[in-house]
């Protein structure tokens, strides 16, 4: 038998690859971020992730000083809006993680843009960064 991939075993062809298919790169992928960041999020559902992050970029936020108001509906275009000195902003909140060079991993969905979102908010293991900064 020859090579075969690392994820779920099914023998490759010949070259340099290591993976069958997108979805087991993906998964290797997600494994190896996994491995090198914090167990807060280890084993719950993108959901209950999700909602992790929101409420701690709602806590932060307040801590602040932004009156934070949280999207009811899943489908809604922002997570979050804050008000502060009159002026409201629509923001995102990903979950992110350190890659293995330490970078942050963050990724923006295909229908994010400036017509929907005015704030990012990246959470990471261990603190919330915003781009572009907050005030």
């Amino acid at each position: 038998m020859g090579k075969v991939c690392v994820i779920c075993g099914k023998e490759l062809g010949k070259g340099k690859q290591k993976y069958c298919s997108y979805e087991c790169e993906r998964s290797a992928t997600k494994a190896r971020f996994q491995a090198y960041n914090s167990t807060l999020f280890r084993g719950k559902t993108t959901a209950t992730t999700g909602a992790i992050s929101e409420l701690r970029v709602a806590i932060d936020l307040l801590a602040k000083g932004y009156d934070v108001f949280r999207a009811l509906s899943p489908s809604c275009p922002c997570d979050l809006a804050i008000l502060r000195d009159s002026k409201l902003l629509r923001v995102e909140v990903r979950t992110s993680f350190i890659s293995i060079s330490g970078k942050p991993y963050r990724t923006k969905k295909k229908g994010d843009d400036a017509n929907n979102i005015d704030v990012y908010a990246w959470v990471l293991p261990d603190k919330v960064t915003y781009e572009p900064e907050l005030e």
